[in-house]
């Protein structure tokens, strides 16, 4: 069976950087994430992506943040914790607490991700790993950092969310 391609992310082309200015191979840098060669090779093709185990891994190799790592910020913050492991605890306290302040119940939330319901709430409790683009997703929503999200800062950054322009809009300013 074919895999499935996609196109590869910011996020993706940022590890495969990191690798090659570190002059890893795939199989070394798979080592430090804790994954097979091929998995590294899948991942820079664009077969698979990096999961927020696998950023956070990243990020404590070569000190760079999670906002870098998610394109949400353009410039590398050193100033963050080193974190073995991701406490889901904590990931899931502050995505609740993030959906409180947008005034989202968990089913408008699970909406704006394309997502059930059931799996909000388990990124909340904390019982599943929340996926990188959902992470993602929340953090362009509501402006909240991921490096606070995920508890490599203990500062509750919040940046000004970058509004996207719809293509409806787009047109009605291209007709003037």
């Amino acid at each position: 069976m074919d895999k499935e391609f996609r196109d590869i992310t910011k996020i993706e082309e940022k590890a495969r950087n990191i690798r090659i200015k570190y002059a890893l191979t795939q199989e070394e840098f798979g080592k430090i994430l804790g994954i097979s060669k091929s998995y590294v090779s899948d991942i820079e093709n664009g077969y698979a992506g990096l999961s927020i185990n696998h950023i956070n891994k990243i990020c404590n190799f070569a000190s760079v943040n999670f906002d870098y790592m998610l394109d949400l910020e353009d410039s590398v913050n050193k100033n963050v914790i080193k974190i073995e492991k991701i406490n889901l605890r904590l990931l899931g306290d502050n995505l609740k607490s993030i959906r409180k302040e947008l005034d989202y119940t968990q089913e408008k939330m699970a909406k704006k991700l394309n997502i059930s319901r059931t799996l909000v709430t388990h990124y909340e409790k904390g019982v599943r790993t929340i996926r990188t683009a959902d992470l993602k997703q929340i953090c362009e929503l509501s402006g909240f950092s991921a490096d606070w999200c995920v508890g490599k800062t203990s500062n509750c950054i919040k940046r000004q969310i970058k509004k996207k322009i719809k293509p409806e809009e787009i047109k009605k300013l291209l007709k003037v």
